[in-house]
């Protein structure tokens, strides 16, 4: 296991990702599960995320940080695997805030490997019973490890979120 000093630049595994860009339309087709609640999919209020919008489903509980490890790169970025629980049938923009840009891309897809600063979610839907939550496979395309920020837009309002990867968020 790299220690939290290792940089993506210095792993060798480098991808040819599914889609790149600053902007992408989030692929809804399906997700790889559904639960009736975030809780039923590994998520909930002691992960990182926006009540009855979404939440960053991390390997770890509460404010502990995620390991950082090896795994696959792409423009000088590690690929940090976590999933993406939804609420169903809610539209949302996930991005990378502007200063994190270059450092920091996400990625949530069930067709590949996908890098983005920011993500449009419009709404998706499954026909999977008992549907109110869907989750996606994905994460976070990170120089370093660190307290990741995430920005979530909804019609209402924007809030900040943090993903701790290899560090605690400050």
């Amino acid at each position: 296991m790299p220690s939290s000093s290792v940089s993506a630049s210095s792993l060798d595994s480098e991808i040819s990702p599914h889609a790149k860009g600053t902007t992408l339309k989030f692929e809804c087709d399906n997700p790889i599960g559904a639960g009736l609640t975030a809780a039923d999919l590994g998520a909930g209020t002691e992960k990182p995320g926006v009540p009855e919008v979404l939440y960053i489903n991390t390997a770890s509980t509460g404010i502990g940080p995620n390991q950082w490890g090896d795994g696959v790169t792409s423009d000088g970025l590690q690929f940090q695997k976590m999933g993406l629980v939804m609420k169903a049938g809610t539209a949302f923009t996930l991005s990378v805030p502007t200063e994190e840009r270059g450092r920091t891309k996400i990625g949530w897809s069930n067709s590949g490997y996908t890098l983005a600063d920011e993500l449009v979610i419009p709404g998706c839907t499954s026909a999977q019973a008992n549907a109110n939550w869907l989750v996606y496979r994905g994460g976070f395309w990170l120089k370093e490890p660190g307290g990741v920020p995430l920005e979530a837009t909804t019609d209402q309002t924007t809030q900040t979120i943090y993903s701790p990867i290899g560090k605690t968020c400050s």
